[in-house]
């Protein structure tokens, strides 16, 4: 399993998403499901919470059935079911970041083009105060993790992290050719 997490705007769509088409992974994205559920349910904080725990509860089946997967989202420094999630085998985690001033910059970019129900301007304090506070960190999980700086671009690139994705998951597949 792949993890890729970090804050909102970040860039961990974009990542899981050419991660997927590189390691033939499937992609369980927390907005993916969100977005669904929204469409049905509105907006309320409660839809978060029901998408993460929809997520979770994919993951445990896929990996059980021995799947491998790629879990994007923007995971909290106190989510136990995340550790107990990477419990069930070989997990590595991508911890993207940048600055606090870029994030801002892109979150306000994209807000036009994000489900109507996500929140909006805000939600800015929020954000602000949970990059200060760490709360995008993930668990203490004690599995290999390489932080990705999105500032300009990804740093180390795409192919260093596709290399080292594979270095420390020992049931992947060689890429192809």
């Amino acid at each position: 399993m792949v993890i890729v997490c970090g804050p909102p705007a970040v860039g961990k769509t974009a990542l899981a998403d050419g991660l997927s088409k590189r390691l033939n992974l499937p992609v369980i994205s927390k907005d993916a499901l969100k977005e669904a559920l929204m469409d049905h349910l509105g907006g309320a904080p409660a839809v978060g919470a029901a998408a993460f725990a929809v997520q979770f509860a994919i993951a445990r089946e896929l990996l059980a059935s021995g799947v491998g997967i790629i879990l994007e989202g923007p995971f909290f420094a106190d989510q136990a079911e995340l550790v107990e999630v990477t419990a069930r085998g070989e997990t590595v985690v991508l911890q993207l970041h940048c600055p606090l001033a870029e994030l801002e910059r892109r979150y306000i970019d994209r807000l036009g083009a994000r489900h109507p129900s996500h929140r909006g301007f805000e939600a800015l304090p929020d954000l602000r105060r949970r990059v200060r506070d760490g709360a995008y960190d993930p668990p203490a999980m004690r599995r290999p993790l390489l932080r990705v700086d999105t500032s300009n671009g990804l740093s180390p690139s795409e192919d260093e992290i596709e290399n080292w994705v594979r270095g420390h998951l020992s049931n992947m597949p060689a890429p192809a050719v």
